[in-house]
């Protein structure tokens, strides 16, 4: 028996470059830029790419946990639903960043040789093929052997055809790819509630950033259930999850707010906040396991608790000592630590009046 969760997550309404302003226009121009180029071209051996409008329309966003594909609508304004969401290992590697420009690249243009489009060759292969030939030819012209020179010249356009496949398999280990309707729909709610999350972090707080480092394992579970055959408890496991990750997010927005009213309180009274109150450390994370164990969600959501509690307490705490007109300051700590002269003190020292 599953429980509906206790705050819905907020309805898919993913934008593309919503974080970039004028981005998504500026590639709006170059696809369309792109795709008037390949109208003007005709006939066979020129780039005939007008059947293949996803690759020639898409548009990859990336992002801190992998990246989403968008493709081109036929006005800017026009609703877009991504094609494909992909998310990286949430382990930080430089293998997974390679892996997510990797998979994301401009796909080389295709030369065709007849009007049916068969045979065909890449423009990556015609280019390997010229410089294998120069190069190779120049050593040849040189000294080099021919039986060494000529196996060489074939052998560089083969690799240069064979070698970004072999090359895609070994990225796609480092990233969980959704690309069918139904899978995308379900990662659009978790993906717009992982945006909330890391809308609050401050990069001061480490409550925030782990709740943020959370929503990243979490996002990569659930692609990854997701992408594997359907199964009897995969509902049931996601309504869980959802649970899960729309409490992290509320408690993540209302530590950021109360954080917000702190630093506020804190401008009013000139009060050093790196004095005022010391938040816990982030906890260690733990090893990357095959799903995310649910007493790390229920951990840092404590944590981002006694964080906004923590910071309620000292917003009230500092108007409390506004509204009573006092300075305040940490115990013992003399006056001349907090940059104050003497004489500003509210208190005169015992012994001064009768002076």
């Amino acid at each position: 028996m599953t429980t509906e969760p206790h705050h819905p997550l907020p309805e898919p309404e993913l934008r593309p470059f919503a974080t970039e302003p004028g981005r998504w226009h500026r590639e709006l121009q170059r696809t369309q830029a792109r795709l008037a180029a390949g109208a003007l071209d005709q006939g066979p051996g020129y780039r005939r790419e007008g059947h293949r409008g996803e690759e020639l329309t898409r548009i990859d966003e990336r992002t801190a946990w992998g990246w989403l594909r968008w493709p081109a609508p036929l006005a800017e304004d026009a609703p877009v639903v991504p094609l494909q969401i992909a998310v990286l290992s949430p382990r930080p590697s430089r293998a997974a960043r390679l892996a997510g420009r990797w998979l994301t690249r401009r796909q080389p243009l295709r030369i065709y040789f007849d009007a049916r489009y068969r045979f065909w060759v890449t423009s990556t292969t015609v280019l390997a093929a010229i410089l294998s030939l120069t190069c190779v030819g120049a050593a040849m012209a040189k000294g080099l052997p021919a039986d060494v020179g000529v196996p060489l010249m074939l052998l560089i356009p083969a690799l240069a055809e064979h070698v970004p496949g072999r090359l895609d398999a070994r990225a796609r280990v480092r990233a969980r790819i959704v690309q069918d309707e139904a899978g995308v729909r379900e990662m659009q709610r978790f993906i717009g509630c992982h945006q909330i999350i890391q809308a609050t972090d401050d990069h001061e707080t480490p409550e925030l950033a782990r709740a943020v480092e959370l929503g990243h394992h979490l996002l990569w579970d659930i692609a990854g259930v997701l992408t594997q055959p359907a199964a009897a408890p995969v509902r049931q496991w996601l309504l869980a999850c959802e649970d899960r990750f729309t409490q992290l997010a509320c408690q993540a927005v209302q530590t950021r707010a109360a954080k917000q009213e702190r630093d506020r309180r804190i401008t009013r009274t000139g009060w050093d906040s790196a004095t005022t109150w010391t938040m816990a450390q982030p906890v260690e994370s733990a090893p990357e396991r095959e799903l995310l164990p649910n007493a790390l969600i229920e951990e840092a959501t404590r944590a981002l608790h006694q964080a906004a509690t923590a910071y309620r307490a000292a917003t009230d705490h500092l108007q409390q000592l506004d509204r009573s007109g006092r300075i305040p300051r940490p115990t013992g700590t003399a006056d001349s630590e907090l940059g104050c002269p003497a004489a500003s003190s509210p208190h005169p020292r015992q012994g001064e009046g009768d002076q």
